[in-house]
């Protein structure tokens, strides 16, 4: 896999809202943060969705 390393400052309760949501899919944060922006851009057409093809 190619992974790119970053950082990211974020507002601090946009991050709880977001690790909270990573504990209840049991992902990393930095996985659901990965999930979040994914699933962002399939449901914009920006990014093909590999299931609809």
């Amino acid at each position: 896999m190619n992974e790119k390393r970053f950082t990211l400052r974020m507002n601090a309760d946009l991050f709880e809202l977001v690790k909270q949501s990573a504990e209840r899919n049991k992902r990393s944060t930095a996985k659901e943060i990965e999930f979040i922006i994914e699933d962002f851009l399939k449901k914009n057409n920006i990014l093909p969705d590999e299931s609809k093809e």
